[in-house]
């Protein structure tokens, strides 16, 4: 190491002794002014936490997309509870109407198979209208009444219908296949709607959680009723729902069934998609919280291409500064979660949750950090070219200025002609240099300068024929690759014999030198230098 550090301060003296252009000085200086203002600029980027790929960049992509999301999902929730608010004042005003015509009241609907099947038949159009506007994927009423009370089953058999969309591949479209899931099958053959293969007549009040809960209901607005269950499996079918549900009131108020909407599983990661990021696959979940924990099989999942999350397991959530980390047993996410104005049958609050993979995310940031490097490497390199064109553009007048002077330029009256840099500076030192250098033309020199130009020529006289084979080549103008090449010597020699010359003839640097080569020149008495 100790090696190195002394080659490396050789090259610095001997750079020092034999000079840089003025090109390669601009050149530099311009450099590394534009590399100081861009490390600044990274570092204030970094600092600021606004480098592509940094958390702050993930925290606001996923606070668009949660937004955007949540506002989606509150806005169809709103929906859904608007129409099955509307759905059981229809079935109330229907029922009353059918009641009324039969002579009958609500009391009377139980054992009575006619009175049913007509409730059913009067009351399905309203239904089929709530399931044909595509905002659901099913639709239902029951009614607090059963075709037998002396069945086994009758304590939790109760009639109605229940309509459902099948082989669902798409969610809004007008033309979707339409099955009949529960209720009289006369009606179905009447209507022309294709049966389900698990088709009963009548539901199981016991697998709805909230049915009870419902008939107690004595609040004034139907919207204070409104409740979602959680994620369930669908008897007799392999479809996960959560079902929406509404109380249905009789004609004196009192609470004789429900009614509502049902989302299944499929519609809702039909509903929403997978949403594509910079950092990868976003998937939305909407899940009953316990606390920071969220069970997995009772959530509805969104489409969830690209991001491995299954509906099992606990999803723990920890909060961070830009962002929340959940986490199952098997992977890690980073996501936004916000609780939804609705109420769950459990008593638990539904929260909406956007998450991302951790890996995704750690994937495409490499991959964005590793573009913006690049992109910062090719404009560093574009700078230092500029750098380089624009030192060149200015100092090429200068040099231009030099060589003119160097070559004794004559105008026609015999005169030296007029130098032009275009830089008014340099042009008045030029314009000095030649007045001055016609002035010693016309006069003897002074004897204080005769004097130094003698010390100088004996002290070129103690050169050793290497070392003035070099100065020669210096007083032609060469540099010290050019002197190296021509000499048929390493440039290491030629520096060492540069630092010996300037060393015997007391200069410090290679301008100094030169500037004692001009006299010479100027004076005529070059050749008196060059013979020794």
């Amino acid at each position: 190491m100790s090696h190195l550090f002394h080659k490396i301060g050789y090259s610095l003296r001997h750079w020092s002794e034999v000079g840089v252009t003025m090109q390669r000085k601009l050149t530099v200086y311009f450099a590394c002014t534009v590399l100081v203002v861009f490390v600044a600029a990274v570092v204030l980027i970094r600092t600021a936490g606004i480098m592509p790929g940094s958390e702050r960049n993930l925290g606001e992509t996923l606070a668009v997309q949660h937004q955007n999301t949540f506002s989606a999902m509150t806005k169809q929730m709103d929906l859904l509870t608007a129409r099955s608010i509307h759905l059981s004042e229809e079935i109330t005003w229907t029922m009353e109407q059918v009641l009324i015509e039969h002579g009958k009241t609500f009391e009377d609907v139980n054992d009575n198979p006619q009175l049913i099947l007509d409730l059913e038949d009067s009351l399905y159009g309203a239904l089929e209208t709530v399931l044909r506007s595509n905002a659901c994927s099913g639709a239902f009423f029951i009614l607090d009444a059963t075709v037998n009370t002396k069945a086994e089953a009758a304590d939790t058999s109760r009639m109605g219908v229940y309509l459902r969309f099948s082989d669902l591949k798409a969610v809004g479209t007008a033309d979707q296949h339409m099955v009949y899931f529960r209720g009289a099958a006369d009606i179905a053959r009447k209507k022309q709607i294709q049966m389900h293969n698990r088709w009963d007549l009548e539901f199981d009040t016991a697998l709805i959680p909230c049915y009870e809960t419902l008939l107690n209901f004595n609040q004034n607005r139907l919207a204070e009723g409104a409740v979602w269950t959680e994620r369930f499996r669908l008897k007799d079918t392999w479809e996960d729902v959560i079902l929406l549900c509404i109380p249905v009131l009789d004609q004196n108020g009192v609470p004789c069934g429900i009614c509502g909407v049902e989302l299944s599983q499929l519609y809702f990661a039909l509903s929403y998609p997978a949403a594509e990021s910079r950092f990868g696959n976003m998937v939305t979940l909407l899940a009953p919280a316990e606390g920071r924990k969220y069970d997995l099989s009772k959530a509805m999942i969104g489409n969830a291409a690209g991001t491995y999350l299954k509906p099992s397991g606990l999803l723990n959530i920890r909060s961070g500064k830009y962002y929340q980390t959940a986490s199952t047993e098997a992977e890690r996410y980073f996501g936004l979660s916000s609780p939804l104005d609705a109420r769950l049958c459990s008593g638990q609050p539904p929260m909406v949750l956007t998450l991302l993979p951790e890996d995704s995310y750690h994937q495409a940031s490499h991959r964005i950090r590793q573009i913006w490097f690049t992109g910062a490497a090719v404009f560093l390199i574009l700078i230092l070219l500029l750098a380089g064109g624009v030192s060149g553009h200015f100092s090429a007048p200068i040099v231009r200025s030099l060589n003119a002077m160097q070559q004794r330029k004559t105008g026609e009256d015999g005169q030296n002609a007029r130098i032009r840099s275009g830089i008014s500076e340099i042009d008045a030192l030029v314009s000095f240099l030649q007045t001055r250098s016609e002035e010693l033309k016309t006069r003897e020199l002074p004897p204080e300068i005769d004097t130094m130009l003698q010390e100088f020529k004996v002290r070129a006289g103690k050169l050793t024929p290497a070392e003035r084979m070099i100065f020669q080549l210096f007083i032609d103008g060469c540099d010290v690759q050019t002197a190296a090449e021509r000499s048929f010597v390493s440039v290491a020699t030629v520096r060492k014999h540069n630092t010996s010359i300037n060393r015997k003839l007391e200069v410090s640097n290679r301008e100094e030198l030169m500037v004692y080569v001009d006299l010479f020149r100027r004076c005529g008495r070059l050749e008196e230098l060059k013979n020794g």
